[in-house]
């Protein structure tokens, strides 16, 4: 996968534009032809601040139950729409997780069991609506768990990427927005489990073909990303191998055209598994003697909801520095803990941290000094979007790709890049809650920004985020 990153990099010298074929524009929202729409409960909002659930999906159990009004609430902050941009319309929602281009390639289907008020089933969320689509009735709870290798829960979530949405504006490197756009979800459906207490798990090593069968997805057109259990063991969780699903899962076309492309399915394919398997362990650099330690930052902060539903992409830096305890409060949300990627915050003078590139180390909650070229450095290799060499913090999450999958296989790009997407998200909802704005950047000179951030010889920048003090009303996003 490594190959595939390196095939679509952009490079300064090559970078070609195309232009947009809006006749074939994708509808941003899945219609099935068989299905109403059901209304969904009312919605219970959790309580919890934003800042308390930074341990989000490390709980050992869930205490607390599911139930439909909170079950709406979770579907709504992870996936539903928060505003409406321009003159309105479908095409102009804007959702609760960022999106590249803000075209939504992701999806979110769920099977309950067990669940207070809703009948069990498997089911895909509209957000147009908001709705939900029955596609499958009865208890799957067990069929479900068995594809992500646990045990039955009473929620399970599945977030999926349809292609087009995507390649339709980014072409071949459209497979890397599609991941990044799933972590930006899957952040916000493991806080929103998590504020009530539902104790989430991710599981991103589930057999591809069984589970797109188990969805109901086009195998060509859409791809399983990413599960999340959530709740209590149902006491009815149903057959392990039940029937086979419904077969008039048919859905509206996106577009009166809707391309492919071959090389990115053949990187979505390339690591697919035929069993479930346990998740890996992700081993991060120790922290050097001269690290810098930062402290543990409080909790509390604006309530979750508050935060999702106010996130906007901001870049109208003022060109100010951060206080410590800003710095401190970004870095430990966006990362809680070790894992697939690493990040290189880029700091600017006139705060309260020492200005330069530094190495974040999760789990040692430190900064490590690193030599890099510069924040206009950076700039300029985002396509030359000056605004980013004014934020206050620039944070570059990267990876040894080939290290990487040279000790877990090539499914260790999916973990990577949705973990570089779930980073990105926790960091937007860490910067609303602070008065902060900020932007995601997937489009780079690849080599180019490495070699500014002062990036390790062979590792590879998965996604930049742009945060700091900012003037002017948010942008779409």
């Amino acid at each position: 996968m490594s190959e595939f990153h390196q095939a679509t990099a952009y490079h300064r010298d090559d970078l070609g534009g195309h232009l947009l074929d809006w006749a074939h524009q994708p509808h941003p929202f899945k219609r099935y032809r068989h299905r109403e729409s059901l209304a969904l409960t009312p919605p219970a909002w959790p309580s919890a601040a934003l800042f308390d659930l930074e341990r989000a999906g490390q709980e050992q159990a869930p205490a607390g139950r599911a139930e439909a009004a909170a079950l709406t609430s979770i579907l709504l902050l992870s996936a539903g729409i928060t505003a409406q941009a321009g003159s309105g319309g479908e095409g102009q929602a804007l959702r609760a997780p960022a999106s590249a281009g803000a075209l939504y390639p992701a999806e979110l289907y769920f099977a309950a069991c067990g669940v207070e008020g809703l009948g069990d089933g498997l089911y895909h969320f509209a957000p147009a609506g908001p709705g939900l689509h029955l596609l499958w009735p009865g208890p799957l709870a067990a069929r479900a768990g068995a594809l992500l290798g646990r045990p039955p829960r009473a929620l399970t979530f599945f977030i999926s990427a349809i292609f087009w949405r995507s390649l339709w504006k980014y072409r071949t490197r459209a497979w890397r927005y599609c991941l990044l756009d799933a972590g930006h979800m899957l952040a916000n459906l493991e806080l929103a489990a998590a504020a009530w207490s539902l104790a989430p798990v991710v599981g991103l090593d589930f057999p591809d073909a069984s589970l797109g069968v188990f969805l109901g997805l086009p195998d060509q057109e859409e791809a399983p990303l990413i599960g999340v259990q959530a709740g209590c063991e149902p006491a009815q969780p149903g057959p392990a191998e039940p029937e086979l699903p419904p077969l008039d899962l048919e859905t509206l076309p996106l577009s009166a055209r809707v391309g492919r492309d071959q090389v990115l399915l053949a990187a979505r394919d390339l690591g697919r598994l035929d069993e479930p398997r346990r998740a890996p362990r992700w081993q991060a650099p120790e922290a050097p003697p001269e690290a810098l330690v930062l402290e543990r930052p409080p909790g509390g902060g604006p309530a979750l909801a508050e935060a999702v539903w106010s996130r906007r992409s901001r870049r109208n830096f003022l060109g100010r520095g951060l206080s410590r305890q800003q710095a401190t409060r970004l870095l430990s949300f966006a990362l809680p803990a070790d894992g697939p990627c690493l990040a290189t915050a880029l700091i600017a003078p006139g705060g309260e941290m020492e200005p330069g590139a530094w190495l974040y180390l999760p789990s040692a909650r430190a900064l490590a000094r690193q030599e890099a070229g510069g924040r206009a450095e950076v700039a300029r290799a985002c396509l030359n979007q000056l605004w980013v060499g004014q934020a206050a913090l620039a944070l570059v999450l990267w990876a040894d790709l080939a290290r990487l999958e040279q000790a877990q296989g090539p499914r260790a790009y999916r973990h990577a890049m949705i973990a570089a997407g779930r980073a990105g998200q926790r960091l937007y909802l860490a910067a609303t809650a602070l008065g902060l704005g900020c932007c995601g950047v997937g489009a780079f000179y690849d080599r180019e920004l490495a070699e500014a951030a002062g990036l390790p010889p062979r590792a590879q920048p998965l996604y930049l985020l742009a945060c700091g003090p900012v003037k002017g009303g948010p942008q779409p996003g």
